[in-house]
């Protein structure tokens, strides 16, 4: 005797299986999302800076109560980055402000700016025994640096 299968349709095994098909559409919408995120440029770097060389010349008007002012000032800055390779950063604009003036300069393709305030620009006011220039650098694709105290000016 040969016995014949048959197949009954289940309509509620469909439903029960519409939450699986939920649960697969859920896990590649979340690895869409990762890819998606994965891809979004990473945020910007960071750098550093610092005055590698200066040279400055003063002219004392008359005692410690005179205003002091500097001339032929001269300042190179150093511009790299803060990773491991500490590549130099060309095209930054660095900016020292301080003493009665601002100058800035832009970076080299070694990262060197080199800062030159004219004659009698930077100087001290009467009673000021010292005080410090500003330095701020900006360069695209980075964080903008600052550094309060990078040059000291003072009398002797």
């Amino acid at each position: 005797m040969v016995k014949l299968c048959q197949f009954r349709r289940n309509n509620e095994a469909q439903v029960l299986g519409l939450p699986m098909y939920l649960i697969i559409v859920m896990i590649v919408a979340v690895a869409v999302i990762a890819a998606v995120i994965f891809m979004i440029p990473q945020g910007t770097q960071t750098m550093n800076a610092q005055v590698t060389s200066g040279s400055v010349q003063t002219e004392d008007a008359g005692g410690s109560a005179a205003e002091l002012n500097f001339s032929g000032f001269s300042v190179n800055v150093k511009v790299t980055t803060n990773d491991d390779r500490h590549d130099p950063i060309s095209g930054a604009v660095v900016r020292l402000s301080g003493g009665h003036t601002a100058q800035e300069a832009t970076t080299d393709a070694q990262g060197v700016a080199t800062l030159t305030f004219a004659d009698d620009a930077v100087k001290l006011d009467a009673n000021v025994n010292e005080a410090y220039m500003k330095m701020t650098v900006k360069a695209s694709g980075y964080e903008d640096f600052e550094d309060l105290e990078t040059v000291l000016l003072y009398r002797e």
